[in-house]
This record gives structure tokens, sequence and C-alpha cells, in this order.
């Protein structure tokens, strides 16, 4: 089961880029294609995963692959971890979820914050 921890521990494990995406493990991507259709484009300006069970004008039908820090198995689902987002694509449907990381207010914001409560 994925909860909000492993969300967690998936955005703090995998925060930076591979080396290059030679080094992402593709062929689990490619596990769940049967499901997703999965495919990469290398005749773009910018090499993408393109993901076909998820709607054309979403963001996350074409995702650059250097825009990709990990793909991570779990039992039922493939994890595509981003800086601010993940994407999880069931390998047993065509299930796709998306997580977005939330956006944090930075250290001064939160000073600003803690003066204007008073």
């Amino acid at each position: 089961m994925i909860t909000k921890r492993v969300i967690d521990t998936l955005y703090k494990k995998y925060k930076r880029l591979p080396e290059s995406p030679d080094c992402l493990d593709m062929p689990l991507l490619f596990e769940a294609s049967a499901h997703h259709n999965v495919s990469i484009d290398m005749e773009g300006p910018v090499d993408s995963l393109i993901i076909r069970s998820v709607d054309p004008h979403s963001p996350f039908h074409r995702i650059p692959l250097e825009k990709i820090n990990a793909i991570v198995p779990f039992e039922e689902w493939v994890a595509i971890v981003m800086h601010s987002s993940i994407v999880f694509l069931n390998r047993t449907s065509s299930k796709v979820s998306v997580h977005i990381r939330p956006n944090r207010p930075s250290v001064l914001e939160r000073i600003k914050g803690v003066f204007s409560k008073g």
C-alpha cells in the first residue's frame, strides 16, 4: 500500500536527477505497458516518455526523460518520481494516480508568518 509516508520517502530518497536518463530502470515501465501503452519518443526536440493511458491534454501524458528522478517498483504500482510529482501506473489495469507535492513556504515566509500573527 502506498501511504503518505511512502510518498514522502520517495521524494526524499530520489530528490536528485540520475547522471543520465540511461540510468533509469526503463524495463519496469514496459512491464506496465500492456495497460498504459508506454513508449519513448526520441524524435522530438527532447526525449520523452509518453503514457497513452493519460489524457493527451494532461502534463503527465508526455514527460521529458531529463525530468524523471527515478522509476520505482511496488507490488501493484510502478512510480515515476519527479521533483514535484509522482505518477503511479497500476501494473494490472489502466489506473493512473498522480501525487503533486504541496508547495512549502520558504523560511522567510514562515518567519513573516510568525510575526504577522502577533
